[in-house]
């Protein structure tokens, strides 16, 4: 039996050689592509939680104002009823007191922190406790990009 054989020419060589030099450069563009989406992606998570912390920042903040006011209205020793009303007559702008809980947000952008805390005896440490502090993000919806 006679074996025959497959002779490739030049020209077969050189179309296998562009094909695979093609598939290299797409290859090597969808790799830019997705490092270009995570490059994004991750900008924009460090963008969010740059604004989360700088919430998270003003609301410890506005928890120490509300924690000198307590302090200050602790000091005269009264009774219970009379300390809330000289804290409900001393809170900081902003915060509101319904019975023993204050509530106040922050707003930064397009988020907003709800925050609430709940008021201790005036004679103990802590004077105030952290009861909720919930995030809320209002992003318009042409704002996601797909």
């Amino acid at each position: 039996m006679s074996k025959r054989k497959i002779a490739l020419g030049p020209g077969a060589a050189s179309l296998i050689l562009i094909v695979v030099a093609l598939s290299l450069c797409m290859l090597a563009m969808l790799a830019q592509i997705g490092a270009r989406s995570d490059y994004n992606l991750a900008a924009r998570s460090a963008e969010m939680v740059t604004r989360v912390y700088e919430l998270r920042d003003h609301s410890e903040h506005r928890m120490a104002e509300l924690d000198a006011v307590l302090a200050r209205c602790g000091a005269e020793k009264q009774d219970r009823e009379a300390y809330l009303a000289a804290v409900s007559e001393n809170l900081p702008e902003g915060m509101t007191l319904n019975g023993n809980i204050v509530s106040w947000t922050e707003p930064l952008n397009n988020r907003t922190m709800n925050c609430e805390a709940e008021i201790l005896e005036p004679d103990g440490i802590p004077r105030a406790k952290w009861i909720t502090y919930k995030l809320k993000v209002d992003e318009p919806e042409d704002d996601w990009e797909w």
